[in-house]
Parts: C-alpha cells; structure tokens; sequence
C-alpha cells in the first residue's frame, strides 16, 4: 500500500497545490509560471504513472517524464525572470536561447526523446543556481523578514527538490542499465523530494496562517 501511494505521489502530490489555489486563488502576477505549470504536470504525471503500470499507452514513460523536465525547466526560469532575480534582461534571453539550443541538439543528435535524458541534469543544475542567486538577492535585501513571502517559500521547495534530485538524475541511465531494482528504488528518494517540494508551494498559496 505504501508502495502505490509513493509511485503515485508525483499526482497526488501535484494536485495538493492546485486545490489550495483554488481554494485560495493568490493573485501575484509572479506566481502565473507556477500555476501554469502544475495543471500540466497533474496530467502528464498522470499518464506516466498509467505508462507505468503497463495498461499499454506507450512502450515506455520516458518522453514524457523528458517533457515534463523541459516544461518545468523553462516555467520556473520564467518564474524568476519575474521575480527579478540578478540577472539583465539580456542575460536571461542568452540564457533561454542557449538551454534552447541544447534541448533541441540533445534529442536531434543525442538522446532519442523515448530515453531518460540528460535534460534533467540540466534543469536542476539551472533551477539549482537560480535559487542560489534568489537566495543571495534576499539576503541583501532591506525587505522585513517578518513578511510572509510565498517566492522565497517557493524558491526553498524547489531547491530542496532539484538537490535531492541533481544526483539521482545525474546516474539515473547508468544505474538503470547495470542496477535496474535500485534505480526504481531510489526513484522512490526523487518522488519523496517532490512531494516536499509540492507541499511548499501548496503553502505558499495558502498564505499567512493567523494565529
């Protein structure tokens, strides 16, 4: 029981947020990324875990779990680029034009868009700095720390996700193809992360709690 509750958590999970933005329907504009992106991901995840369970949509799950990484990947870039995170605004579009670039050359040249890809790799080594830098504009900043901020909630579920995650994604295709129980195994750590990580942007919509 324990088991189908995790390999099903990255659903569940996902619609804990979209519930309490339903409930709750916060109205900052930098949170549109966010909200866009988890609807997308319920239904993809959705379908991977159908995938998974052999019902016979697809020989594998891996394109869309790919999808699912470019999706999350460019959104959340877009979330920071709205919270004004240090980068110019020309360095973002270099930035966005690049991860462009390797996307596309990866899945043309590399890895067929049907394997687990490096993609991964990518989006959280990106995600992981973008929240090294928001964490660093919040330190300098003079704003009080008192006030409830739903980014810097955010932002801190998703570092813990993306580095929990930055190893198992890093060795995933190597241990799939040599060790391939453990690799379903540790997937196990991954969606434990995600669930952690859905959970603080369900809290970031709830808002301050009053006591």
């Amino acid at each position: 029981m324990i088991s189908i509750i995790i390999d099903w958590s990255e659903v569940w999970a996902t619609s804990l947020p979209i519930l309490v933005w339903f409930y709750k329907k916060p109205v900052d504009t930098y949170l549109k990324p966010v909200i866009t992106y988890l609807p997308i991901a319920f239904i993809l995840y959705f379908i991977c875990n159908l995938a998974y369970w052999e019902i016979g949509l697809f020989n594998n799950n891996h394109h869309l779990y790919n999808l699912i990484s470019v999706i999350r990947l460019f959104l959340f870039m877009r979330f920071f680029a709205m919270l004004g995170i240090p980068l110019t605004k020309k360095l973002q579009l270099i930035l966005f034009s690049i991860v462009t670039i390797f996307i596309a050359f990866n899945f043309i040249y590399n890895n067929p868009f049907k394997v687990f890809s490096s993609t991964f790799t990518l989006e959280a080594s990106i995600l992981i700095t973008y929240c090294i830098l928001y964490f660093f504009k919040k330190l300098r900043s003079d704003e009080e720390s008192t006030k409830f901020d739903p980014a810097l909630i955010i932002v801190t579920g998703l570092a813990i996700y993306e580095a929990v995650s930055f190893p198992i994604f890093l060795s995933y295709d190597t241990l799939t193809e040599k060790t391939r129980d453990f690799a379903v195994d540790i997937w196990d750590v991954h969606n434990i992360a995600y669930i952690v990580f859905c959970l603080f942007i369900a809290r970031a919509f709830y808002g301050r709690v009053k006591l």
